[in-house]
């Protein structure tokens, strides 16, 4: 009997050893989080533009869903080899509601311009009044940063999960998906604000250094103030209210912002972001200082952040030139660590859809295969062209 028994547990070392070793780790899952854009109708047909965009996302994240997870470059560096996996029920976040009242004051204003106004002129501003409302309702701040509190929201509940997220942008979302990155990105070291204030407070950022934060931190901190005569943020200049919010800085911080790694990929098409957010190329603004971080964090937490727009949509808007990792950090001055990143910036602007330029806009929904395959093709593109890699 203990022959057989030693037999038997010889047999199952020996199986033992050549069984693959379970896995210790669960893999993370990550959450499609869509953002809308603006609409072309009227007050009364909103909730219609609402559901239809609903559906549109439960039939376009299934393709990228899919091509994502055939595609060998994007399982090795944003899937990370089976570390991470994409949750199959995507998440929709719909701002278009929050303006109803003002669209509802803008069809009276345009009832009564038709009155006098020939009929195909009248339709024709009806069109452009709808279409460019949103983009430019949402632009303004003090929208913009309560559509940017209300997602922070909904990424929260995501990691509340133990989920990670990837945000992606359509038309005028593609500007929420910048503002929130811009704003709400752990990306700004206390040491950055030293040298803004004077040797006293120098030195209890010295002695009291806090957590990276972000810029919405600093906002509700009330560390910094906007300057409307120069564009600018300047540091407030009431000391004892520095002294006394710096201390709660990390709190500000946990409650606003988002950590590095809670943002694994972005993505806006259709998008006119270079059109709205010129002051980007600008150096003596605050965007453009803050963007530089943006870039940073981008690089450094492993984020894809892809631009993905049809050729022959008249709002999409590209860049005049893809940058490389090399340029970005000789442009900007930022430094990077030593490690090797995944993270990288791209735009990809010119995907051929057969339609006119009336309705390539809309495309992006109506040829969800084509347009899953656009985004692939700009991350096989953007991740060598970023890191200088020659690919066959």
């Amino acid at each position: 009997m203990k022959k057989f028994i030693i037999a038997l547990s010889l047999l199952a070392m020996v199986f033992g050893l050549n069984m693959p070793a379970k896995a210790t780790e669960e893999p993370t899952g990550v959450t499609f989080i869509y953002i809308n854009g603006s609409n072309n109708l009227t007050y009364k047909n909103r909730e219609k533009f609402k559901i239809a965009f609903l559906e549109d996302v439960k039939k376009l994240h299934p393709q990228i869903k899919q091509r994502f997870e055939e595609n060998d470059m994007i399982k090795e560096n944003f899937l990370n080899n089976g570390r991470y996996v994409i949750n199959p029920e995507p998440v929709t976040f719909y701002w278009g509601d929050r303006s109803l009242e003002v669209i509802k004051k803008l069809d009276q204003d345009l009832a009564s311009a038709s009155k006098y106004s020939p009929k195909i002129a009248h339709q024709a501003r009806s069109l452009f009044a709808h279409c460019l409302h949103d983009a430019v309702w949402v632009q303004q701040h003090q929208n913009m940063t309560k559509v940017i509190d209300d997602l922070h929201i909904v990424v929260n509940n995501e990691v509340a999960k133990g989920n990670k997220v990837v945000l992606l942008g359509y038309s005028a979302g593609s500007f929420v998906t910048y503002q929130y990155y811009l704003n709400k990105a752990n990306s700004i070291p206390s040491e950055l604000i030293k040298g803004q204030y004077g040797a006293e407070i120098d030195e209890i950022i010295e002695n009291n250094p806090a957590q990276p934060t972000c810029f919405d931190a600093l906002v509700e901190a009330d560390l910094v103030k906007f300057n409307p005569r120069t564009g600018k943020y300047d540091p407030n200049p009431d000391m004892d209210v520095f002294k006394k919010n710096y201390a709660n800085l990390d709190k500000f911080t946990s409650q606003v912002c988002f950590p590095g790694g809670t943002v694994k990929g972005v993505v806006g098409f259709a998008s006119p972001v270079r059109l709205f957010y010129s002051d980007f190329t600008k150096d003596d603004t605050s965007i453009n200082n803050i963007s530089r971080l943006m870039a940073k964090s981008i690089i450094e937490n492993d984020v894809f952040y892809l631009t993905v727009n049809y050729s022959n949509d008249p709002f999409g808007f590209s860049n005049s030139e893809n940058f490389t990792l090399e340029q970005i950090q000789k442009d900007t001055g930022i430094i990077l660590g030593r490690r090797a990143y995944r993270g990288f910036i791209y735009n990809k602007s010119n995907n051929y859809v057969p339609r006119t330029f009336v309705t390539a806009h809309l495309a992006y929904w109506d040829t969800p295969k084509r347009f899953a395959k656009a985004i692939v093709k700009a991350f096989n593109e953007g991740y060598p062209n970023f890191y200088g890699i020659e690919t066959k």
